[in-house]
């Protein structure tokens, strides 16, 4: 009888918990400006543009994106090498 009533009282404990915390959300989304968040959704992304460079910095600028290519690759093969897992005759 009392492994029941133990269990009733979780149960209610568990309903006032998730209640409280739907309140909760209820409030929060009661107090957002629902019009910004609107005009937000609804505003065109912007667009990006390449800069203008004369024909010398053109080239560099070239250069540039290719090395941050090259980084960003390279940052890639260290992130999928360190989830790798170890051989057995690493000693890991």
């Amino acid at each position: 009888m009392a492994a029941v009533v133990q269990q009733i009282i979780q149960l209610l404990s568990s309903i006032g918990i998730a209640s409280y915390g739907l309140g909760y959300l209820i409030d929060v989304l009661s107090h957002l400006p629902w019009g910004s968040v609107v005009d937000w959704f609804r505003a065109a992304p912007a667009i990006q543009m390449a800069p203008h460079l004369s024909l010398g910095n053109e080239a560099l600028y070239a250069q540039y994106q290719q090395v941050m290519d090259t980084q960003f690759q390279i940052g890639e093969l260290k992130r999928i090498i360190l989830t790798m897992p170890a051989l057995p005759s690493e000693g890991f």
